[in-house]
């Protein structure tokens, strides 16, 4: 097969202890690597990460806004390939070919908007929260009980919501507004002219810019049965602060935000409820290890308690005007 060339865009900010594996990974795919373009958004940082990208054949761009989305929407529109992926360097690509299975489904289904790898990638050696963001696909628990999630469980194999087919290597879906889970990123792969039919610049938020696609008619999508390596939070506080972050940028750019986690009124209900009482939470942690047996499924109930009520008192606070 004749492949395209990929541009992976990378935005990163003081990923020393992190950037060399990612970028190796790339580096030793079996797809031709002149046809892989790096492209390292970096901000300005002030340890080692430049040093070691510059190794890997890397095409720099400077940031210096100190703002994720602006440098995607940097790295987008340097980029020379046709299709594009979006990788952290806290991601690691799991198998040579992880790139040729990206890109197959959408070589082979032309209406296919982009693809999404399935599952991260388990290793027991983790830190304890990484485990946890690991065996649940998740880094937000809400994303559970909206029913939104861009990956599956360990335990999961098979993608259910809005299903038409499925393949060999992946899973053929077509979404709606209302049921477009969170896909974009950790190695979404997508043809950059999809990309510049939405509003990417000055800033990319890869929800809003699937938002916008759904909205335009542009709705199937690839879920690929891969995994990929994603670091999420090595500690509790590393992971809560993550969440209250994100959710304080959703709040500051609500009035710009196309992608409102617009769920059921039902759905919102339902979430409240379960992440408060336990039970099925609780489910999902011993369902879970009964396939793996990790202590990390049991952080589930506590923490989809504490986030929940995190955000509902955040959500409060907004609305009344004293955030």
């Amino acid at each position: 097969m004749k492949y395209p060339k990929v541009s992976i865009v990378m935005p990163v900010y003081n990923e020393q202890e992190k950037i060399e594996n990612c970028l190796k990974s790339i580096r030793e795919q079996d797809y031709p690597q002149d046809k892989i373009e790096i492209v390292f958004v970096d901000d300005d940082s002030t340890d080692n990460t430049l040093q070691i990208a510059k190794e890997f054949k890397i095409k720099k761009i400077r940031n210096g806004k100190h703002d994720y989305d602006i440098g995607k929407s940097l790295g987008i529109k340097a980029s020379s390939g046709e299709y594009l992926m979006f990788l952290d360097a806290d991601n690691v690509l799991t198998e040579k070919d992880w790139i040729k299975k990206m890109i197959t489904p959408l070589l082979e289904d032309p209406t296919l908007v982009g693809s999404q790898p399935l599952w991260f990638r388990y290793n027991k050696k983790d830190k304890f929260f990484d485990r946890y963001c690991t065996m649940y696909g998740i880094t937000d628990p809400l994303t559970i009980y909206f029913n939104n999630r861009s990956a599956l469980m360990l335990w999961e194999k098979k993608w259910k919501n809005h299903l038409i087919k499925e393949e060999r290597d992946y899973f053929t879906v077509e979404f709606d507004k209302r049921s477009l889970p969170t896909i974009g990123s950790v190695g979404f792969t997508i043809k950059k002219e999809f990309v510049l039919k939405t509003d990417y610049a000055p800033a990319f938020s890869h929800l809003d810019a699937m938002q916008d696609l759904v909205a335009s008619g542009f709705n199937k999508f690839a879920m690929v049965k891969l995994d990929i390596i994603h670091l999420h939070s090595r500690s509790f506080k590393d992971f809560l602060f993550k969440l209250e972050r994100n959710f304080g940028i959703f709040i500051r750019d609500y009035d710009k935000r196309r992608y409102k986690w617009d769920v059921p009124f039902a759905r919102k209900i339902y979430a409240t409820i379960a992440m408060l009482t336990f039970f099925v939470p609780m489910y999902h942690a011993l369902r879970g290890f009964l396939k793996i047996r990790d202590l990390a499924w049991f952080a589930h109930p506590f923490l989809s308690f504490i986030v929940i009520v995190n955000y509902l008192k955040i959500y409060f606070l907004w609305k009344i005007g004293l955030k």
